[in-house]
């Protein structure tokens, strides 16, 4: 069964790429749209620029591991798609530590932790 707070269809993703909202840190990329739901749905991208297929997973779960924590320790809001896009700065030897103060000071840019 697939997990209903990933964002999946093209169709998403296009909507939150030309109506959303964006902000960009040290190591990512945030855009944000607010959907229909009462949840909120989730989206990692790492592109080629980022590196061999090794680097673009570990990017990929060093985002989906900052993002647990985040969401753990903070209230984040409902009711919203978000796509998290690794900058090509995430590098090996980047650690989980660095990535989640990233994502924090994105997060707080848009206004989507409580």
């Amino acid at each position: 069964m697939l997990d209903r707070e990933t964002l999946r269809k093209q169709r998403d993703f296009v909507s939150v790429y030309s109506r959303g909202e964006s902000t960009g840190s040290k190591y990512i990329v945030i855009l944000y749209k607010n959907n229909r739901f009462d949840y909120s749905r989730t989206s990692f991208v790492a592109s080629k620029k980022v590196g061999n297929s090794v680097a673009r997973n570990r990017a990929r779960r060093l985002m989906r591991e900052s993002y647990r924590a985040i969401n753990c320790e903070n209230n984040l809001k409902k009711g919203i798609d978000i796509i998290f896009v690794a900058r090509n700065t995430i590098k090996p030897e980047v650690k989980m530590d660095d990535v989640k103060k990233s994502m924090i000071k994105g997060l707080n840019n848009l206004g989507l932790i409580k």
